[in-house]
């Protein structure tokens, strides 16, 4: 596949080093046990200029250490642009403190607590609403890592807090290796009624069959997704290395991005390709050397 036509901010980006910090679940996930440094991220294959770190998953305890560890990779990263770290939202009102701390770290625009495999009965807690609350007079975005049978769940909780900016990740974890897809659909749909909510285009190679071509797995979501949303609230991210772990690959899923908005206008492709996630997580959106004046959308 060819390189990506416009710049890209990526959106969905882990580094990690369990020498470091603790990640209890590397151990469960062959061939992720080990280091993921900026050196091993394959952004230099596409035309990546920004990328948004998302907590990896450390122990709960060490959220401001993880921040301030990325933080400190910025000579050997000069693409990260932003910051999604750990809150714990479901603390409720006591949350204030852990965001007030997390505010104090200059390259923070959002926060994330896994809510994959909660019930309703948690994501619809008082103390989590109360915390979903806290984040948004925080002025940060909340990240929304759920899977494709949690989509209602999470409209309800959007609903209820109407003034938090979402960041859906990976399309809701839909069943892209085979599933209802008519079922995910109407999940996504609802969520695309309510304003406070945009969604990363990511994440399908987690989702997907390893042993068939990613490309005929994933269009017709990303397409769908794009029918539901607009491109101004999607945003492409690779979730690398869990999703993409291969130069190739990650240069692969760019082009596949940009062959779902091959027919769309210049502004639609530059939406999705980097603009949102810049008003998403208020990026610059090109914040190394390498954009100059005369490049076009």
């Amino acid at each position: 596949m060819g390189t990506p036509s416009v710049r890209v901010i990526d959106a969905h980006v882990h580094v990690w080093d369990p020498a470091v910090l603790d990640y209890s679940w590397l151990a469960d996930s062959p061939g992720m046990d080990r280091p993921f440094l900026p050196a091993h991220l394959p952004h230099t294959s596409a035309n990546t200029r920004a990328a948004v770190f998302v907590q990896a998953d450390c122990r709960d305890d060490q959220a401001l250490r993880e921040v301030d560890w990325v933080s400190g990779l910025g000579t050997d990263w000069p693409l990260l642009a932003g910051i999604v770290a750990f809150a714990p939202v479901s603390k409720g009102d006591a949350v204030e403190q852990d965001l007030c701390q997390l505010l104090e770290r200059p390259l923070v625009r959002g926060v994330r607590q896994l809510l994959q495999d909660r019930d309703e009965s948690f994501i619809q807690h008082p103390d989590t609403l109360a915390g979903a609350w806290q984040v948004a007079a925080a002025g940060l975005v909340f990240d929304a890592c759920i899977r494709a049978g949690q989509l209602g769940a999470l409209a309800a909780f959007a609903r209820r807090v109407p003034d938090l900016a979402i960041v859906l990740d990976h399309m809701g974890k839909p069943p892209i290796a085979g599933g209802d897809e008519a079922s995910w659909s109407r999940g996504m749909r609802e969520l695309a009624k309510l304003p406070n909510v945009v969604v990363k285009i990511s994440g399908a190679g987690a989702e997907a069959d390893p042993n068939r071509p990613l490309a005929a797995q994933a269009l017709p979501f990303i397409r769908e997704t794009l029918r539901l949303f607009g491109a101004d609230r999607c945003m492409v991210g690779s979730d690398c290395p869990v999703s993409l772990a291969r130069p190739a690959a990650y240069q692969d899923w760019i082009t596949i991005v940009e062959e779902a908005v091959a027919g769309a206008s210049d502004g639609e492709r530059a939406s999705v390709m980097h603009r949102t996630a810049a008003r998403a997580y208020q990026l610059t959106e090109a914040p190394v050397a390498a954009t100059t004046n005369q490049e076009k959308d």
